[in-house]
């Protein structure tokens, strides 16, 4: 072989080996990626800030941030598969992004129905909107047992206007500071 070459095999291989070696670490999230379960993908694509319920390993995600297709697709195979109140919760919250409302709707009932706090809030408001106040009022009071600040803003506004009970602006007040003063966790 011509001396001349060697040298810059060795150059052309050094250059790709360093290109490797650069690449690697970013190659190494996609890999990671796949040996996520449906139930963890969901939970990275779709868990919402204010859910006290959330998958922690995973930041939240803003609901205009939600990838549809991804997050789709993995909520609705991690549904399929355990369909645990989470998964039921976030894939109402993928599917009202998508503008499938409906759909979104009756999964968030079920998801209420199976005791997730932050659905049981969400719910309960729907629940106003249809006219079926008491039964929100009951989602409110028991998610807000629960922790959850937005079914406490909820309960307060409840028994400020008197949705669902009747008025009672010292609940109201007590209401409102529970809710400023819990942290999401």
């Amino acid at each position: 072989m011509d001396t001349r070459i060697r040298p810059t095999i060795r150059s052309a291989n050094a250059v790709l080996l360093a290109t490797a070696a650069i690449l690697l670490p970013f190659a190494a999230p996609s890999a990671h990626a796949a040996d996520l379960t449906a139930t963890e993908q969901c939970d990275q694509e779709a868990g919402s800030e204010l859910d006290l319920e959330r998958n922690r390993a995973f930041p939240a995600v803003a609901t205009e941030d939600i990838r549809i297709g991804v997050a789709l697709s993995a909520c609705r195979e991690a549904y399929n598969q355990n369909g645990d109140a989470r998964t039921q919760f976030q894939l109402a919250r993928v599917l009202d992004r998508a503008g499938e409302k409906l759909k979104s709707l009756q999964i968030l009932g079920e998801a209420a129905q199976n005791g997730h706090a932050l659905a049981m809030a969400m719910y309960g408001t729907r629940l106003v909107e249809r006219g079926e106040a008491e039964a929100a009022f009951d989602l409110y009071q028991r998610a807000a047992a629960a922790g959850n600040v937005v079914a406490a803003r909820n309960l307060a506004v409840a028994y400020r206007d008197g949705v669902g009970t009747r008025a009672d602006g010292a609940l109201a007040a007590q209401w409102s500071e529970r809710a400023k003063t819990s942290k999401l966790q």
